[in-house]
């Protein structure tokens, strides 16, 4: 999963860091980033609808068979689902959303079972799993201009 990469890109991370596409501040973005796996990890319920499995279906194709799992090529200013809408957070402290996002990511990493099954994607394997998490976090870090795809 890359998970030093994401680590070190995470820490090269400033609170005033700007963003070189769309409007969420860095606090923001680890947010935005560590609602995404605690939707994906199934930690908080999100009641979905029939929208949510078809927009889920579709997303899934898009990234395995469109972008070949390519995040450089996935379109900027994309919308996001109201879960982990950037919007809905206040009163952020930088360096505790650091934390929560690092914390998020090992436990992505430790994953062991070789399916979950998810509100949006449904039924996924491991690899699949860990891929849209990476992806989705170095898609975002890549947006603040710290993720380095080349960093050992």
């Amino acid at each position: 999963m890359e998970l030093d990469k994401l680590i070190k890109s995470i820490n090269n991370l400033s609170e005033d860091a700007k963003p070189r596409w769309g409007v969420m501040s860095s606090s923001q973005m680890l947010w935005h980033c560590n609602k995404f796996i605690v939707f994906y990890l199934n930690e908080k319920r999100f009641k979905p609808n029939v929208l949510t499995y078809v927009f889920g279906s579709l997303h899934l194709f898009y990234l395995r068979y469109i972008l070949r799992w390519n995040y450089e090529i996935y379109p900027k200013n994309s919308r996001t689902l109201k879960f982990f809408d950037a919007k809905r957070s206040d009163n952020l402290i930088f360096e505790e959303e650091k934390k929560k996002l690092i914390e998020s990511l090992k436990k992505v990493n430790d994953y062991e079972h070789k399916y979950l099954v998810n509100t949006f994607h449904g039924k996924v394997d491991n690899w699949t799993f860990k891929e849209v998490v990476r992806g989705h976090t170095a898609f975002h870090l890549d947006q603040f201009g710290v993720y380095n795809k080349n960093i050992d």
